[in-house]
Parts: structure tokens; C-alpha cells; sequence
């Protein structure tokens, strides 16, 4: 395996047996080297297959543009996100965390901090992926000298959030928490009640909602049809279903589509244990 392109002393363009193009990383993979030059694998640490040339021209610029100090710091992230979470994260995250992180440098330097509006519903919702990213900002201050605000450790944990869950941009994963966070508004509200964010209920209508959410967005719900269960879930828990309904007007006028039949049955069920508190 030779070297097509260097991009910075530890990132390399190349092309494997089948003939794809390649982006190899690895501390001091191309030091010293040039094009034509054999790749020592032994220093391959990552190995990025680009499945299209508009990924690869991406990755190409951004690996050219960004520091190689960087970019180590966001593999060591990476490393250590999959291994505290026990996740494979998409190569995506490469182009997208590096990228973020950089301009977040930037931003410290010259006194910029950047708002983020959903950070109170980051740490409640994915509390493992923002202790995970609040670790990534003790490396960044480690590893490149730059102290960056709580406010980081909320979007870091989007990135991690958008990777581990496939999504398209991190809009998806903004909108999906603003969906959880509406949604549990609605059922507090309705129910006139504090709902107890330490009980396993609680957590398992959260986790609910961020798939439902997730599927909702991408316009997966399932389209399954149980008119006696539809039926039997209304009359035995009207008050979970009255607070279903109103959630699927909020969604109709925020989203321009209705929940279903099969998701409101889930929903009812969660939403009946969450404030009732059974088991």
C-alpha cells in the first residue's frame, strides 16, 4: 500500500486491494514521507474507506486544513467515547467533531462562547454521552491548551448522540430533544404533577420517546393496526390518552404529521406508568 496524497504528517490518501480510496491515521504516519511512498501499517491506528467522493473531498480538506494536533485529540475522543459508551461511532463523527472542536478553539481565543439552548435537556436526556463529553473537554484543555465552556460538553454530546443514532446533521438530534423535552411538558402540564426524573419510569418513557422520536423524524412509525387494544388502552387509561391526543395536535402543528394508532398505544401505556408510578 502506497501513499496517493498526504494530507498532514499523521493522515495519508490512499487505496486499498479492492481498489477504494482510503484515508489512513496514524501518529507520525507520513512523516517524513512523500507520494509513492510505502505505508508502514504498523502505524495505521484508523482506517476511513470513502464510499463517495463528495465525503472524501470533505475529509481531504478538512485533514489538509486542520491542525494534525487536532486531529489527535478528537481520535483520542473518539477512542475514548467508544470505549466508555461501548459504541461504534460512524467515521462521520471525523469530519464533524474536528470540525466543531476547531472552530471552538477559535471561538475561546478570542472570547466567543456560544449559546446552547438545549444544554439543561442534554444532560437530562443523554446524561452518559455529556459525562462522556465533559471528559473530552479536560483532553482538549490537556492536549491543545484550550479551556472551553460547559456549553461544549452539549454540543460534543450532540456529535456523540448524532453518530451512535445514524443521523442525517445534527438538526435531527436538536429536534429529537426538543421532541422529548415537548413531550414530557405536555404530560407534566396536563397531569399538573412534577414528574420524578430519578424514577425507572421516568427513564424508560425518556428512552421511549428519543426512539420514537428518532423513527417519527425519519418517517418510520410503525403503521400497524390493533383496533381492540387501540380501543381496550383509551378506555382503560382515558386521562394517558386525552394527554396523547394533545401531543399529536403539538406534533400536527409542529411537524405536520399525527403519531398513529400503534404509537399512541405505546405512549398511552408509558405515559400512564410515568405518572402513576407503576411498576
Amino acid at each position: 500500500m502506497i501513499i496517493d496524497k498526504v494530507l498532514n504528517n499523521n493522515v495519508v490518501l490512499s487505496s486499498n486491494d479492492a481498489g477504494e480510496e482510503i484515508i489512513l491515521m496514524g501518529r507520525g504516519l507520513a512523516f517524513k514521507k512523500k507520494v509513492g511512498d510505502e505505508i508502514d501499517l504498523s502505524f495505521v491506528q484508523k482506517e476511513f474507506v470513502l464510499k463517495d467522493s463528495f465525503t472524501g473531498r470533505q475529509m481531504e480538506q478538512l485533514f489538509s486544513d486542520i491542525p494534525s494536533d487536532e486531529i489527535d485529540t478528537v481520535k483520542k475522543i473518539v477512542d475514548m467515547v467508544e470505549a466508555d459508551l461501548n459504541v461504534e461511532l460512524s467515521n462521520n463523527i471525523y469530519i464533524t467533531l474536528t470540525d466543531h472542536i476547531h472552530y471552538a478553539i477559535v471561538r475561546s481565543k478570542e472570547g466567543i462562547e456560544m449559546p446552547n439552548p438545549l444544554l439543561l435537556e442534554t444532560q437530562k436526556f443523554y446524561p452518559k454521552e455529556f459525562a462522556v463529553a465533559q471528559k473530552a473537554l479536560v483532553l482538549v484543555e490537556q492536549d491543545l491548551g484550550a479551556i472551553l465552556p460547559e456549553t461544549e460538553a452539549g454540543f460534543i454530546a450532540f456529535h456523540i448522540v448524532n453518530s451512535h443514532q445514524g443521523n442525517d446533521n445534527m438538526q435531527t438530534t436538536m429536534q429529537m430533544t426538543e421532541i422529548v423535552r415537548d413531550i414530557l411538558s405536555i404530560i407534566s402540564r396536563y397531569f399538573g404533577k412534577t414528574l420524578d426524573t430519578q424514577s425507572l419510569n421516568y427513564h424508560r418513557i425518556v428512552t421511549h420517546l428519543q426512539y420514537f422520536a428518532q423513527r417519527y423524524l425519519k418517517d418510520e412509525l410503525s403503521d400497524e393496526q390493533d383496533e381492540f387494544l387501540f380501543a381496550l388502552v383509551q378506555s382503560k387509561y382515558p386521562k394517558a390518552y386525552q394527554t396523547v391526543e394533545r401531543i399529536d395536535d403539538y406534533l400536527i402543528k409542529a411537524y405536520g404529521k399525527s403519531l398513529g394508532q400503534s404509537e399512541k398505544i405505546y405512549l398511552t401505556i408509558h405515559i400512564e406508568r410515568v405518572v402513576t408510578d407503576k411498576k
